[in-house]
C-alpha cells in the first residue's frame, strides 16, 4: 500500500472519531440537561457551642444527577463573633462589615457534583456578653439549565449572657467524681502574654484567684508551688454546678471549666477572660490586648501545648502542624 494511502486511512479513522466524541459529548450535555434539579439542592444549618467557640455548620446537598456550578455563599453573622477557624481549614473567605452590628463572609466554589454533600464549620469566638444577634447562610448557584438559583437557611438566634454564681463548697476529693461524672461537658481558655524578659507567673497567679473569687465563686484549694487552683459555684440561672480550675503552666494562663451545660461554659470562659485580659491592662502589665494570644490551632482548635518564645512556633499536638503566635 502506498504511503499516501496510510495517510489516507488514518485520517479517515481521526476523523470518524473526532465526530463520535462529539456527539457522545451532545448526548452527555442533552443529558444533564434534561435532570430535574427542583427541590433536590438543599441548604441545611445549625449552630452549637463547642469548648469556648460557637460552632456554625452549613451542609449544601445535591440530590440530583446532574452538578451545580458557581457557588456563591454569603454567611451573615452578629459583630460580638469572630471568626477563628474553619473546618475545611484555608478557605479563601472574604471579610467585611455590613452594619454596627453585622458582618459578613464571603465564600466562592466552582462546582458540587451529583449526588455529593459539602460541609463547612465555621467556629467563631465571642467577643463579649450580654448580647443578642441572628446567623444566617445565603447560597446562589447555576443549575443544569443556566438559570441562577437561591437557596437561604432560617436565621438562627443567639444570645450570649453573663451568667451569676453562687458560692459552693465540696470537699477537694470529690473534685476528681465531678470531672467523672456522665454529661459532664469540659472546656479551656488558654492564654499567652506577650512581655519581654522573664514572667512574673505568682503574680498572674495571684490575680486569676483575685478574678474567680469577684465572680464569687469557692477557693477549694490551691497549690501555689505550681500555680493550681480549684474552685467551685453554681450558676443561679440553670442551676447547673461548675468547676473551675486556673493554672499556669509551660507559660500558659489557663481557665478549665466543667459543667453539664455547655453554654454555660462557653459564657462562663468568655468572662474570666475578656475579665483577666482588662485586669492586665489596668494595671499596666500590657499596653494593648493585642499582647495577649488565644492558644488554639488554627486548623483543627485544639489547645496548643505551651506559649513560645517571640518568633518561634510551637507544634500541635493534635494535627502537628506548626504555628506561629507573635
Amino acid at each position: 500500500m502506498s504511503k499516501n494511502g496510510n495517510r489516507n486511512n488514518i485520517h479517515g479513522l481521526v476523523l470518524f472519531k473526532g465526530k463520535d466524541s462529539k456527539k457522545a459529548e451532545e448526548d452527555e450535555i442533552g443529558a444533564l440537561e434534561s435532570v430535574d434539579q427542583e427541590n433536590k439542592i438543599k441548604l441545611i444549618s445549625e449552630l452549637t457551642s463547642i469548648g469556648v467557640n460557637y460552632r456554625y455548620s452549613i451542609l449544601l446537598v445535591n440530590q440530583s444527577e446532574a452538578p451545580i456550578t458557581e457557588i456563591k455563599t454569603r454567611l451573615k453573622f452578629p459583630s460580638f463573633l469572630s471568626l477563628s477557624r474553619t473546618i475545611p481549614p484555608n478557605l479563601n473567605i472574604n471579610l467585611k462589615k455590613i452594619d454596627r452590628n453585622t458582618n459578613q463572609l464571603n465564600l466562592e466554589f466552582d462546582e458540587l457534583p451529583e449526588k455529593i454533600k459539602k460541609q463547612i464549620n465555621f467556629y467563631f469566638t465571642p467577643l463579649e456578653l450580654n448580647v443578642k444577634g441572628e446567623i444566617a447562610t445565603y447560597i446562589t448557584f447555576v443549575n443544569n439549565k443556566d438559570f441562577v438559583r437561591v437557596l437561604n437557611t432560617e436565621p438562627i438566634s443567639m444570645s450570649i449572657e453573663n451568667i451569676s454564681i453562687m458560692p459552693k463548697i465540696i470537699p477537694s476529693f470529690e473534685i476528681q467524681k465531678f470531672l467523672q461524672k456522665e454529661g459532664i461537658h469540659k472546656a479551656i481558655k488558654s492564654i499567652g502574654i506577650e512581655i519581654e524578659g522573664d514572667k512574673n507567673f505568682l503574680l498572674f497567679f495571684n490575680h486569676m484567684e483575685q478574678i474567680l473569687q469577684v465572680l464569687k465563686f469557692q477557693l477549694i484549694a490551691k497549690d501555689e508551688d505550681n500555680y493550681i487552683l480549684w474552685s467551685f459555684g453554681s450558676d443561679l440561672e440553670s442551676k447547673e454546678d461548675i468547676l473551675v480550675i486556673g493554672q499556669i503552666i509551660s507559660n500558659k494562663i489557663e481557665f478549665l471549666a466543667a459543667s453539664h451545660n455547655r453554654d454555660v461554659l462557653v459564657s462562663l470562659l468568655t468572662n474570666l477572660g475578656n475579665d483577666f485580659k482588662k485586669h492586665l491592662l489596668s494595671i499596666g502589665i500590657v499596653q494593648s490586648l493585642d499582647q495577649i494570644h488565644e492558644l488554639l490551632c488554627n486548623y483543627c482548635g485544639n489547645v496548643l501545648p505551651k506559649f513560645p518564645e517571640k518568633g518561634g512556633t510551637v507544634e500541635c499536638s493534635n494535627c502537628k502542624s506548626e504555628i506561629v503566635i507573635w
